[in-house]
């Protein structure tokens, strides 16, 4: 049993040399009516929390997120001690000592809240320093802080982007950009992941029905593959057809570069002009909120022009004094080379094993089960075990690569991985699969 929620159907757009655009919409009902689909949900998610196999609704943690957490498992009604292999604090941050003094201090001095929309009166000393630590980081002149990295996409590519512009996607690009250009009107085609010549082509054949009214958009880590994006091609064809670089550095920041800077610093690439970068506090740096940097000019006319920020409440001091103390942390400590230790451990003992992990060259660790009705019941055998690890359904993924997606901390102990994989083990022979699953 298992549960896939979703239905995928076909947005219609004239799309030059047949590049099709699929996208996930809500589901469907039966009869076409709007609650009928609610009420079929309701019965489906009934029938799998009975068989205790519902592993969308989650069990909720107990203590803070951290490389060990306390999870209350609800179908035993008893709280289970288990090893974090789920989250996205890369870095371990959400529970860095200095990070909670230091909100704890601007709590009491700032209060809860910021109170207002950045352009009139949210905007804190808290904020502006933290945008210019991000700008400073990522090599560009300025940055704009956002309520999460869903709103910062949001609000560059609305702002930016008109319907007849051209935005251009790897397949993998994260849901926030798809929705983004879906929210601007602008045309959009996709290239196979990482496939250069795709990318070449459609640029080539675009080039002249959209002069100077090209954005190409790309994940700088990939969220399921936890591969890296080709920037120095990439960056080479958009000069080439003068187009824009957006790149969205969710799983990067604090991840991968001199100290953590993200993808353009991973490959020692100095130049900043027509590129925008979007990102957010929510993985490595531990907390909450997003961001876009680029150049003061850029910055300026989104201050103004993205919806997202003029029309959203600011985030919280607190929350921003937290992320200042977290990139103080990946400048000053080892924290980032331990997850770089760790990942480089696992990933080597995974592969040795004879496990598919595909590509990944970061934190992100997919590992391919291929049944989505026996990777739901790993899910919940192996929080019985003491391990929290990430199931990953259609639509997110293809059905034959449906997987696990393992999160490493820069916390996590040897003991902790040991113990991973020979869980994992352990489940590939309960469920009688082969360990390498074919792609």
């Amino acid at each position: 049993m298992y549960i896939c929620t979703e239905y995928v159907v076909n947005i219609n757009k004239k799309c030059d040399m047949n590049y099709t655009i699929t996208l996930t919409a809500n589901k469907l009902s039966k009869n076409g009516s709007i609650m009928g689909k609610v009420k079929d949900f309701k019965r489906e998610m009934e029938q799998h929390e009975k068989g205790a196999l519902n592993v969308y609704k989650k069990n909720p943690q107990m203590s803070a997120c951290d490389r060990v957490v306390t999870v209350y498992n609800r179908h035993t009604k008893q709280n289970v001690e288990a090893i974090m292999f789920g989250s996205n604090s890369y870095l371990g941050a959400s529970n860095l000592q200095n990070a909670k003094r230091e909100a704890v201090k601007v709590t009491e001095e700032f209060g809860i809240g910021s109170g207002g929309v950045p352009l009139l009166t949210g905007t804190t000393i808290y904020q502006e320093r933290l945008e210019q630590i991000i700008a400073q980081l990522s090599g560009f002149d300025d940055s704009i802080i956002f309520s999460s990295g869903y709103t910062a996409n949001l609000g560059v590519i609305s702002g930016l982007i008109r319907p007849d512009n051209l935005i251009i996607h790897d397949k993998l690009n994260h849901a926030s950009l798809l929705d983004a250009t879906m929210l601007c009107g602008a045309k959009m085609l996709r290239y196979k992941h990482n496939d250069m010549h795709a990318l070449e082509k459609i640029l080539k054949d675009n080039q002249k029905q959209y002069p100077d009214g090209i954005l190409v958009a790309t994940d700088g880590v990939f969220s399921m593959d936890g591969d890296i994006a080709n920037l120095p091609v990439i960056l080479e064809l958009v000069k080439k057809y003068n187009a824009i670089l957006l790149i969205d550095e969710a799983h990067a920041t604090g991840v991968i570069g001199e100290k953590g800077a993200g993808t353009l610093s991973h490959y020692k690439i100095k130049d900043r002009e027509n590129i925008i970068v979007t990102g957010t506090l929510s993985k490595a740096v531990g907390t909450v909120g997003g961001y876009i940097t680029a150049s003061q000019e850029v910055i300026d006319y989104l201050r103004i022009y993205a919806r997202s920020n003029m029309f959203s409440t600011s985030l919280p001091p607190a929350i921003c004094a937290s992320a200042i103390e977290v990139f103080k942390a990946m400048q000053e400590t080892d924290i980032i080379e331990k997850l770089r230790n760790n990942t480089a451990y696992l990933q080597h003992k995974l592969r040795n094993e004879g496990f598919n992990i595909m590509n990944t060259a970061t934190a992100i660790i997919p590992l391919v089960v291929g049944d989505q009705s026996i990777l739901t019941k790993m899910s919940v055998d192996s929080l019985n075990k003491g391990v929290v690890i990430n199931p990953i359904f259609p639509p997110a993924v293809p059905a034959n690569l449906t997987r696990f997606r393992i999160s490493v901390m820069s916390s996590h102990t040897k003991e902790d991985m040991d113990y991973l994989v020979n869980v994992i083990i352990g489940l590939f022979e309960k469920y009688k699969l082969e360990r390498y699953v074919s792609k």
